[in-house]
């Protein structure tokens, strides 16, 4: 049961993108070029268009064929198959660079995939995938049983408003220089929040690099209704879309970066937390922490029992406002003893470390070192256990020192 789960998570890697790797991004040839528009979210739940983004020389003749799915997609918004084939030409217009792919909502359990081939004339077709998820296909860890090889992933809470989801996406191995299909971070959301209590992911190297993709978008694996629609910054001034798992820490990969700016990892954060003193133990991490062995993370919002904070979304909808944010760290002490096939949980506590750090969602919160706290002390606040399968002496230690501090 477990290994078929897994062969399962594994083929929705490349989804939203209908990519294979960060190379392949783009087809056609020469300066033709043909791609999906990331920021339009396919959703699970209604009807809409996905967009293919067509550029190059202009008056370049094109077609365009749907050739599986036709049951759930066409290229006219009349019915599913209405118009499986297309034709054009490249153009300086937004009807001429935006050709609209429509889908219909999915009422299955499972996800579904389409394909699409696009030939420029005179150049090689290329195979687009579109991939639509069902509001049940969200890839559970505590039923996958990822959580009891993935470090990060906390302890399940039960709860109805609780929905887990994991996005993956392809990333070469440093190591043998091939593609595999990765998970990029896990993230359990809160439906009467409207945004996540946590987001769990690994930090290393081979996911950091110096791009940006800025593609705001709802997550393609939770319904609408359950994310704040922030295509713009919250109306109020003083709250910032803050990234749960920083878009930097993905920065090497195109389309995990463009998984860090999918709603569901947004909170109404405090703009001058956000962009000074959280920002800078974000970049602590990256700089210092990260090792070849891997850093665990677990970043994570809390709302008092009770609290009645709240600012609008683009829709107006009433988000709850978190009153402290956390995050909690994990890494071998040396940072390089780590061999295939280890688990985390197989080593000492003497081989081992960790920190945390809890801040009240204001300004003037001062620098990261004054809010310290031991993992135990967040595990405390929050209810939640991070890192279950790690000896309890590991979370119980506070040396500040040791991470530089």
């Amino acid at each position: 049961m477990f290994a078929a789960s897994l062969a399962a998570m594994v083929l929705i890697a490349v989804a939203f993108t209908g990519c294979g790797k960060d190379s392949d991004n783009k087809g056609g040839g020469g300066a033709n070029s043909v791609e999906w528009d990331h920021a339009k979210t396919v959703h699970p739940d209604q009807e809409g268009a996905a967009v293919l983004l067509v550029t190059g020389d202009t008056g370049t003749p094109w077609t365009a064929e749907i050739i599986s799915g036709a049951e759930w997609i066409s290229f006219n918004r009349t019915a599913p198959g209405g118009q499986t084939v297309k034709t054009g030409k490249v153009g300086t217009s937004l009807s001429d660079k935006n050709q609209y792919v429509y889908y219909w909502p999915n009422n299955t359990k499972d996800e579904r995939h389409a394909l699409s081939r696009f030939e420029f004339e005179g150049e090689m077709p290329v195979e687009l995938e579109l991939v639509q998820y069902s509001t049940s296909s969200n890839d559970n860890v505590y039923e996958t049983g990822h959580n009891l090889v993935w470090p990060e992933i906390p302890a399940e809470k039960v709860n109805s408003n609780y929905i887990y989801v994991s996005h993956f996406a392809q990333l070469k191995n440093q190591n043998t220089n091939q593609w595999y299909n990765a998970r990029n971070y896990t993230l359990c959301l809160d439906k009467t929040k409207y945004a996540a209590w946590w987001v769990a992911y690994p930090l290393h190297s081979s996911y950091t690099g110096s791009g940006r993709v800025e593609t705001w978008a709802y997550d393609p694996k939770i319904a609408a209704e359950y994310q704040a629609n922030l295509t713009r910054s919250y109306p109020a001034a003083n709250y910032d879309r803050g990234h749960q798992i920083p878009n930097a820490d993905r920065s090497g990969n195109a389309t995990m970066q463009a998984q860090t700016f999918y709603f569901s990892n947004m909170t109404p954060q405090n703009s001058s937390l956000n962009q000074h003193p959280w920002a800078d133990l974000e970049k602590m991490a990256r700089d210092h922490w990260m090792c070849s062995d891997t850093l665990y993370v677990v970043t994570g919002a809390y709302w008092n029992p009770g609290s009645t904070l709240t600012t609008a979304d683009r829709d107006g909808k009433l988000c709850p406002v978190p009153n402290y944010y956390f995050k909690v760290f994990v890494r071998t002490v040396k940072g390089n003893i780590r061999q295939a096939g280890d688990k985390l949980g197989d080593y000492s506590a003497g081989q081992l470390k960790s920190i945390g750090f809890w801040v009240a969602n204001e300004g003037g919160q001062g620098e990261a070192k004054s809010w310290v706290k031991s993992v135990k002390e967040i595990e405390e606040l929050t209810k939640f256990e991070f890192f279950p399968t790690l000896p309890a002496e590991v979370k119980e230690k506070t040396d500040a020192a040791s991470w530089g501090l």
